[in-house]
């Protein structure tokens, strides 16, 4: 696989960053010279941006991009895939292949923020920075959009003093990112156990919405983003389950599990159950009481 490895001057990261096509962009900062610990290297607006549609590409630099308007997608080579809505932020850690950007045809508002140093490789090093979760949501938006402002600070040109306390400034942003991810995960572990029990319990994802009093459209994103799968598979799943457990009675039928479950008859039990678990009911029994047996 060919990957597309981005170095060079300040205006060569900013076109990579950028997807090679920035509209109405608007450069708040940029640094030529960057501090012994690292420091900023670009800031920058991006408005009707297209992010990366055409190839995915690699970095040399740490890349915090923060979605203002709009929705898309993010990518990487771990198979990672987000929905992305306004307010998440993307943290992209040097030498991950990835992608990210608007539906096609679509744009979307963001600010970005490219910096570099051993600093932050430690950072990265230690795990400080948990690179395996590079997409964070962060509210209320207008603070985050003020907070990453206040971390960029003013144009320090080769002052040593200014570039030390724009580490300073930057570091404290990722921390800051960090503490709150860590909070709303708790919150959303809670969350995905509510929404697992609902689903379980009404059999439904739709009526589970109703259940957890949310719009369908917000309950399928977020389920997805936490669970990894759409609330439907989880569902179909959760019911294959009991199947499961339930035809380890070998006295009951069939037909009468798929009632039990809610088929509307035998043929639409077995036809799913296939689909789901890979054999048909009556191998799944089978090859589990094989299995009791020789245990």
């Amino acid at each position: 696989m060919v990957r597309n490895v981005f170095f060079g001057n300040v205006e060569s990261v900013i076109q990579a960053v950028a997807g090679g096509e920035m509209l109405e962009n608007r450069f708040f900062r940029k640094s030529l010279v960057v501090s012994p610990l690292g420091g900023l290297r670009i800031a920058c607006d991006v408005s009707n941006g297209v992010g990366v549609l055409t190839h995915r590409r690699v970095l040399p630099h740490f890349t915090l991009v923060f979605v203002t308007e709009g929705t898309g997608t993010y990518w990487d080579e771990a198979g990672r895939e987000y929905d992305i809505v306004p307010g998440d932020s993307i943290l992209v850690c040097p030498g991950v292949e990835h992608w990210y950007g608007p539906a096609k045809g679509k744009t979307w508002n963001e600010t970005f923020v490219v910096f570099e140093g051993p600093i932050f490789d430690l950072w990265r090093e230690r795990e400080a920075i948990d690179s395996a979760k590079p997409v964070r949501h962060l509210e209320p938006h207008d603070y985050w959009q003020t907070r990453i402002r206040e971390a960029v600070g003013d144009d320090h040109g080769d002052d040593p003093h200014q570039m030390v306390q724009e580490v300073i400034r930057l570091q404290q942003l990722l921390a800051d990112i960090e503490h709150v991810s860590r909070e709303h995960a708790e919150a959303d572990v809670v969350w995905l156990e509510k929404a697992q029990q609902a689903i379980v319990e009404t059999g439904d994802p739709k009526r589970a919405t109703r259940q957890m009093g949310i719009s369908y459209e917000s309950f399928r994103k977020r389920f997805k983003r936490l669970s990894g799968q759409p609330p439907g598979r989880y569902a179909r799943r959760a019911v294959m389950e009991q199947a499961c457990n339930l035809l380890h009675d070998n006295e009951r039928s069939l037909r009468e599990i798929a009632e039990e479950l809610g088929f509307c008859d035998e043929y639409h039990f077995s036809k799913q159950f296939s689909k789901t678990i890979g054999w048909s009911p009556k191998e799944y029994r089978v090859r589990t009481a094989a299995r009791d047996v020789s245990a």
